[in-house]
């Protein structure tokens, strides 16, 4: 009875440290730039202080033979901060195989001015910053704008996303963006009132068997030490990775 009982508790503990091991798992991400400037230090500073993640950097378009099938086995989640121009179009099919396969997807800020002439692009992030007179779903659209240094007001507009649970509605200092392409089947978890941004600012969509976050804020140094932004970021990685 004893050693039966004594086998159960090392089995219990087997399994309970084997759950450990897997929850202390990082979330695998691969972190994409090129085609913008952008403050590094404080940039990968941010990632280096989240403790469940661990990174990879990747040049685009120079590593955009990386997005294809069999990604998913080595990381859970692209993070996007490139903006980069356009893939070949052997590489765009690889990448939507990708996408179709199932990996995690997180946009940030200038991500929405990439690959501005391949339209199933816009199709994976749900929205495009537009460089030129554009017609998208009937509208059509002038050039976008842009705005430094601006102080803006960020409502959580969905309360109850896993990505926005708890968060309060805050300020932030950062670049502002105007005119661009929202999708219709978006779903909005952030907006801003600013008068030189449109309103939506961050989303989440599905494309294929991936998860997609987009968030339009992050332009430098002062956004990135904003912890709400962050936070946010944190939030979309983890979500965008199924957990």
């Amino acid at each position: 009875m004893k050693f039966r009982f004594a086998t159960l508790l090392l089995t219990l503990a087997a399994l309970f440290l084997a759950g450990a091991a897997q929850a202390e798992e990082k979330i695998r991400v691969l972190l994409t730039s090129g085609g913008h400037g952008f403050d590094q230090q404080a940039f990968y500073a941010m990632f280096d202080a989240m403790g469940d993640v661990e990174y990879t950097k990747a040049q685009m378009p120079k590593d955009a033979d990386l997005l294809k099938p069999g990604l998913e086995k080595k990381f859970d989640v692209i993070a996007m901060y490139d903006m980069s121009p356009d893939l070949t179009p052997a590489q765009q099919e690889a990448f939507v195989a990708l996408l179709k396969s199932g990996i995690g997807v997180v946009s940030m800020h200038h991500n929405l001015g990439g690959h501005r002439n391949w339209a199933e692009f816009t199709k994976i992030i749900g929205g495009k910053f537009i460089f030129g007179p554009i017609t998208l779903d009937g509208k059509e659209y002038a050039k976008s704008t842009w705005s430094h240094g601006e102080d803006m007001s960020i409502t959580i507009a969905d309360k109850e996303h896993p990505i926005t649970k708890g968060m309060e509605d805050f300020k932030i200092h950062d670049e502002t963006y105007g005119g661009y392409y929202v999708a219709a089947d978006v779903h909005v978890l952030a907006t801003t009132d600013h008068p030189k941004n449109t309103p939506s600012v961050a989303w989440t969509k599905n494309y294929g068997k991936s998860r997609v976050f987009y968030l339009m804020l992050g332009h430098d140094g002062k956004a990135f030490a904003n912890a709400n932004y962050s936070s946010l970021i944190e939030r979309g990685i983890r979500w965008a990775a199924g957990r």
